[in-house]
């Protein structure tokens, strides 16, 4: 990366300041729980993926995701948030599926050694038949979308912009978790309305693109090009730092596509008990078992065209926007230790290419 020693990350925390972020009460003994199990496990997770499992925090990033499911549900979530990350990583150095955990005829989630355990578990907690069709169908297509890494791969070929964009959808395996806020609440939801498939998918791209801003340095250091930046580079001819502006300039047309679409919900009347201004002084204890307090701001109210289970889902799209971009600075997975440095002043030192 010629003439290239370090970077600065835009702010992203910026974009969802405005969004209340919570924490599940029960995330402690939630993440002891199910990092003692994966720990004691003999054939899911390696001795290296055994070693930094603690220091990635995931039960963390189940607490702000479904901040307030109850324990077996919170479980449930943060058992499966420790596979897809743990799936995700390693197809940053995959040739095959085998190498993600899949057995390679099979394209059920229930078939990749990572998930094998949970599914048992996770399906029948899935609170209608919608909702376990809208489960498999995503898992499925995370599955399709890691096989067409493989394939550009061993092609040496790159998708362009737009189509990696498309890919990295259901290659973040957002489309599942978000499946899981049905399960955490119970929701029965109709969500063939347009209005959803809008709010997912720029939900899905602010998420999914500021992880690939976070990860591109481990991407760089295993010489992973399935990243926007990498994508951007490739397909403009910029530098990491402009492939970065790039990049943030499609995040925050995303996001504004997201208060587009989730004003085209709420429109029809004003919406009492607003959610802390961007404005407002906005600290987060990340681990905090803070009760609610007489002096918190009411829940968001919404207007009539929303049931109360929508009104609890949308809410959930918002809790994974703000809660996973907070997150990915609490966890070591992308900066280390050197995480709450990196949130507060953004410079990134670029590592070097693993030797062979």
């Amino acid at each position: 990366m010629p003439g290239t020693a370090s970077v600065q990350l835009p702010d992203l925390l910026g974009l969802s300041r405005a969004f209340e972020l919570r924490t599940n009460r029960h995330c402690h003994t939630v993440t002891s729980a199910s990092e003692t199990w994966f720990l004691s496990q003999q054939n899911i997770l390696t001795d290296a993926e055994k070693t930094a499992l603690r220091s990635l925090k995931i039960g963390l990033w189940a607490s702000v995701c479904f901040p307030t499911c109850d324990p077996p549900q919170l479980r449930l979530a943060t058992d499966f948030l420790t596979a897809l990350v743990t799936c995700n990583s390693r197809l940053a150095r995959a040739r095959t599926l085998g190498d993600c955990g899949w057995a390679e005829e099979e394209t059920s989630l229930a078939q990749n050694n990572l998930f094998r355990d949970l599914m048992p578990k996770l399906t029948p907690a899935m609170p209608s038949e919608s909702s376990r069709k809208r489960f498999t169908t995503s898992a499925e297509a995370f599955r399709a979308a890691q096989m067409q890494v493989l394939s550009h791969r061993q092609n040496n070929t790159l998708p362009s912009v737009e189509a990696y964009v498309d890919l990295r959808r259901d290659l973040s395996g957002l489309p599942m978790v978000f499946n899981l806020l049905e399960m955490a609440e119970g929701l029965k939801l109709s969500l063939d309305d347009q209005r959803w498939d809008d709010l997912h998918r720029s939900a899905i791209d602010v998420i999914a693109l500021s992880t690939d801003i976070f990860a591109f340095n481990n991407d760089l250091q295993a010489d992973n090009k399935f990243n926007i930046i990498s994508i951007f580079q490739a397909d403009k001819g910029v530098s990491v730092q402009g492939a970065i502006n790039f990049t943030f300039a499609l995040i925050r047309e995303s996001f504004q596509k997201f208060l587009a679409a989730e004003s085209a919900f709420t429109a029809e009347q004003p919406v009492e008990g607003e959610t802390t201004p961007a404005s407002a002084k906005w600290t987060w204890n990340p681990l905090s078992r803070r009760q609610p307090s007489n002096s918190d701001p009411p829940p968001e109210q919404v207007s009539p065209p929303l049931s109360s289970d929508s009104t609890l889902y949308l809410r959930g799209l918002k809790d994974c926007i703000v809660g996973t971009l907070n997150w990915s600075y609490e966890t070591e997975l992308y900066f280390g230790a050197k995480g709450d440095e990196v949130r507060q002043f953004g410079w990134v030192f670029l590592k070097t290419k693993e030797q062979e």
